[in-house]
């Protein structure tokens, strides 16, 4: 029997790989959140099964990040676009945690990267920024011994067509899906095949088999057909591995059986749905495994680091002393003086928050019992923020001692986000003793705004995980919501209204009027049922030691079949 290896390993790649605070990542939205935590909890789910793992991060290396904290290889990998060969630079990291990253260079394709910017607009700059940097990925992954590749989204999709047969003789890729409604849909120029042949693989024999997409490029489509083909395993963010719930059902689900499901909801014809896969059929034909990603303890408020003084005095040092965390003084001198970490037994903490969230967001002490709600995030599409901004002046009217505190930071060149900045300024200038609005991300703030809220709205059109749903919920805010792909994980403690005609807005708008109605009544007139739903939220098992497991049940399913059963199964 061959003898069992002592060491899986495992490229994992990502245009976001999180770590922002260390100068040395990015985080543009929740794939970085997924990645950065993930690594570390599938080395101790390895070592629970009697496994050694190694990840390591594969990920671009971005231009505003300071290259002399890097170790540069002695390795320089020739990558072609357009028929024109260059090289990428090398660099390797250790992060004090332990955690390998791996960044790819070139000052041509990444130069003009940014923080807050690393996705191009251009989409064919963008499929040919995907191509090299998915050559130069494979070509370190080729001479690293990897046992497997683990994909994140269709950035970086493109890497197993870059890797040779030689490689899947005996590792393995899988890919993990973050967002379907993106999906690398980019225009042909000169044909099918010359739009292959300029990323350096051969169109005549790719073109049909894997990227023809209505006679576009599909990235998404062509990695999972490589992926399945090689044996390796298609997974998203949340459900469970037979596919029966979450993102993972609502990927497979076709488009006549949610038009059949918004009829029946509403009882009459329907305008328009969200598919959530975006009408490519691949997904209701393919396996596609929900494995529900977990979060970290930290996120727990007795170890969230922004409830600790310590934490938030060094946040401030940062900012400087003309730039305060807190706009009122004396929620700045209560924040930074002392801890407000607490559990479900010390609720009276939680309460001490919603006093200065009212103070910080409305400038005085709160008096009677205000309902505050709080929405945090992106100002986008997506988000669906849009039906608070129209439920708003409604629910002030069947309540005028609700409190709304919005923190959504738009993007400039967004017609979405302009519109929906500008009504939210209107509403907290016509209601400022209602309604507060802040356009600025603060990292401080927002944890204080979880935290000290009674509830929070996330009426997403669609949240393949969901992450603000967990830090909420174990912070002790009630999440307010459509029922959608993660969410789902929270509704045995949350406020989930469920509504699929997207032509029909007021109706929408009225489904969640509804389900904040139902919440507001609860907290006036069933607070011990309120105080239930408080401790079932903070009482979530938000751990990744399931998915985490799940993940290197996925890895070690081809490793044991390459000569490691004793390890696998041990």
């Amino acid at each position: 029997m061959p003898e069992a290896r002592q060491k899986l390993r495992v490229a994992m790649a990502a245009w976001e790989i999180g770590r922002v605070y260390t100068g040395l990542g990015t985080k543009l939205g929740g794939l970085a959140v997924i990645v950065e935590e993930l690594p570390a909890e599938l080395v101790k789910a390895a070592a629970r099964q009697g496994i050694e793992l190694e990840v390591e991060l594969l990920s671009p290396c971005y231009a505003h990040y300071d290259k002399s904290r890097l170790t540069q290889l002695d390795l320089r990998v020739p990558v072609t676009i357009a028929g024109n060969t260059f090289e990428f630079e090398v660099y390797t990291h250790t992060f004090p945690d332990g955690q390998k990253a791996v960044y790819f260079w070139d000052a041509g394709q990444l130069g003009w990267t940014s923080a807050n910017a690393i996705y191009p607009d251009d989409p064919q700059m963008a499929v040919q920024l995907y191509a090299a940097a998915g050559q130069a990925m494979a070509g370190y992954i080729r001479q690293g011994n990897f046992d497997t590749v683990h994909l994140h989204d269709y950035h970086v999709g493109l890497v197993p067509f870059y890797l040779d047969d030689d490689y899947f003789q005996k590792g393995s890729a899988h890919f993990t899906i973050h967002n379907a409604t993106h999906q690398g849909i980019t225009a042909l120029v000169d044909g099918g095949y010359s739009s292959i042949d300029r990323l350096n693989l051969p169109g005549e024999k790719l073109f049909h088999k894997y990227f023809d997409y209505f006679n576009n490029l599909n990235l998404m489509k062509a990695c999972m057909l490589k992926v399945y083909e090689t044996g390796g395993k298609i997974t998203t963010v949340s459900g469970d591995l037979e596919g029966t719930w979450g993102y993972a059902a609502e990927l497979r689900e076709t488009h006549a059986s949610i038009i059949a499901r918004a009829e029946a909801q509403k009882g009459g014809p329907v305008g328009r749905v969200f598919h959530p896969n975006n009408h490519l059929d691949l997904f209701e034909k393919l396996p596609i495994a929900g494995i529900t990603n977990g979060m970290s303890d930290r996120n727990r408020p007795e170890n969230l680091p922004e409830l600790k003084a310590d934490t938030l005095r060094a946040l401030q040092e940062k900012r400087g002393p003309h730039a305060p965390l807190f706009a009122n003084p004396t929620v700045q001198a209560e924040m930074l003086a002392r801890d407000h970490s607490f559990d479900a037994g010390h609720l009276d903490v939680k309460q001490e928050l919603r006093r200065l969230l009212y103070l910080e967001t409305f400038g005085h002490e709160p008096y009677g019992y205000p309902i505050i709600i709080s929405v945090i995030g992106r100002l986008v599409e997506q988000k669906n923020l849009g039906l608070v901004a129209d439920v708003i002046e409604r629910v002030l009217d069947y309540d005028n001692q609700v409190k709304f505190t919005i923190l959504a930071s738009p993007l400039t060149w967004d017609g979405y986000s302009k519109t929906y900045e500008g009504r939210f300024f209107d509403l907290a200038q016509r209601y400022p003793g209602q309604v507060y609005f802040n356009n600025t991300f603060n990292i401080a703030l927002s944890k204080l705004m979880l935290a000290g809220s009674d509830f929070t709205l996330i009426p997403s059109r669609f949240e393949p995980c969901g992450l603000v749903d967990y830090e909420a919920s174990l912070l002790g805010t009630v999440v307010i919501g459509r029922l959608t792909g993660g969410l789902a994980k929270v509704r045995h403690c949350a406020y989930l209204y469920e509504w699929l005609d997207i032509s029909d807005w007021w109706g929408e708008v009225n489904a969640l009027f509804w389900q904040i109605k139902f919440a507001i009544d609860t907290v006036r007139h069933n607070y011990s049922h309120h105080l239930e739903m408080v401790r079932q939220a903070m009482a979530i098992n938000a751990s990744w030691d399931t998915s985490a497991g799940q993940y290197v049940d996925m890895y070690r399913s081809r490793w044991s079949k390459n000569g490691n059963s004793a390890a696998a199964n041990s």
